[in-house]
């Protein structure tokens, strides 16, 4: 049986596929997006996140924790020495001490998922397993999957494309739809955005594509950074150009949600745009209308 690092699982979800899905969020990516919704899933190791706002400076942590000392009476957090123990969220009276991933066996997760059976059944959802990254967790996740087929549950991925292909090719055997991920065509600009090269992701996109996978396309649209008219402009001609070998294509607007959270974890957040505007939604909208491409907008 395969053990994991899952740091969430996420129940109710109505975004991430078709129906009520519960969705298994797993540590670990090779990428770096520089906007990334999710820095606690960058290491595939657990890590703690410390809210200084939530901290009280009652040195309740101190005698179990030499990462951490009270100067001019407040908490000072030396995160180079943490050992990632988490005995600092057990005496946190505040809250302000999370350990973020936790080894969970395949037998672990499924028997969460199973609990909302009858959801899935009654809306045609299932799990939907995303990060991070499912693949940088191959064998964990394809037992999963293959686990939660035998039970009857449907499946969905959410991916960059970064994985291998023996990886894709497995997933695919499965029946699994793909919730695959474009962030920019431009390969240079790719790696400037996320620290890789695309072209592998791209060859992934397409094999799935070839096979007759069932994949929806998300372009996570970000303000000034992968928004130009040329980037939507080579988003459609691709997009019009495979036409019929997807589901659809939706945008997945930003946010700033994971500012907070690279903060916490002692990340600089590299980018710090405000939240996607509804002016900008509507310009996107009207430029993949002016390529005749259809396009959906995620909530």
């Amino acid at each position: 049986m395969e053990t994991g690092i899952v740091f969430n699982i996420q129940k109710f979800c109505i975004h991430d596929g078709d129906g009520i899905r519960t969705c298994v969020f797993l540590k670990g990516c090779p990428l770096r997006c520089i906007w990334c919704h999710n820095p606690e899933s960058f290491e595939g190791e657990p890590v703690l996140s410390f809210n200084k706002q939530k901290c009280s400076s009652c040195g309740r942590c101190l005698a179990e924790c030499a990462a951490r000392e009270i100067i001019n009476g407040a908490l000072n957090f030396e995160r180079a020495k943490c050992t990632g123990c988490g005995t600092c969220t057990e005496l946190c009276l505040n809250n302000a001490n999370e350990l973020i991933g936790k080894k969970m066996t395949t037998e672990n997760v499924l028997n969460e998922v199973l609990k909302d059976k009858m959801f899935y059944d009654t809306s045609g959802g299932g799990i939907t397993v995303s990060g991070g990254e499912p693949s940088y967790q191959p064998e964990f996740t394809l037992e999963l999957l293959s686990r939660a087929k035998e039970n009857g549950i449907s499946l969905a991925i959410e991916t960059c494309g970064i994985g291998s292909r023996d990886f894709y090719e497995s997933v695919a055997d499965l029946g699994t739809t793909f919730l695959f991920d474009i962030k920019c065509l431009d390969s240079a600009r790719h790696i400037e955005l996320t620290g890789a090269d695309n072209t592998h992701i791209i060859s992934n996109l397409t094999y799935l594509m070839d096979r007759g996978a069932d994949i929806i396309i998300r372009l996570p649209l970000i303000p000034d950074c992968n928004d130009s008219d040329k980037d939507i402009a080579r988003l459609c001609d691709f997009l019009n150009s495979n036409k019929g070998r997807y589901r659809y294509a939706e945008i997945m607007p930003y946010h700033t949600l994971g500012i907070g959270k690279a903060e916490n974890l002692g990340i600089n957040a590299a980018y710090t745009h405000n939240s996607a505007t509804d002016e900008d939604v509507a310009r996107w909208v009207s430029l993949f209308n002016s390529h005749n491409t259809d396009i959906k907008v995620s909530k």
